[in-house]
């Protein structure tokens, strides 16, 4: 008996035995090393595709996750992202400030806009 639509659709809910090895068949599949030893590489490919494409962007850990989850989906959407806007800093005290503030919150000095 084969894991498919087919086994399932002909199988004979009264019979327990024939219920059994249908589900045998499927965890088996379900539960193949084979299978997980593929899934797992590709997820370690998409990864390593994903983090390669983030260090041109300084972006590596986002990319990578897309890239593992996605895999060439996710390359993809990796490549159209933009890359974050690096921090805006203060002139004076050259500590992160936010991109709204008109004043330093760390020195208390006049903050420029670019």
């Amino acid at each position: 008996m084969s894991c498919d639509l087919n086994a399932l659709s002909n199988i004979d809910t009264g019979d327990p035995d024939q219920l059994n090895a249908l589900a045998d068949q499927c965890t088996s599949v379900i539960f193949s090393p084979t299978l997980w030893a593929w899934a797992i590489g590709l997820t370690v490919v998409g990864a390593i595709g994903g983090a390669w494409i983030g260090k041109r962007k300084n972006t590596v850990s986002r990319d990578a996750i897309l890239g593992a989850a996605l895999g060439p989906i996710g390359w993809i959407i990796s490549i159209f992202l933009p890359a974050p806007k690096p921090p805006r800093t203060c002139s004076a005290c050259k500590r992160v400030v936010g991109l709204t503030d008109a004043h330093c919150k760390h020195c208390g000095a006049k903050l420029t806009t670019k």
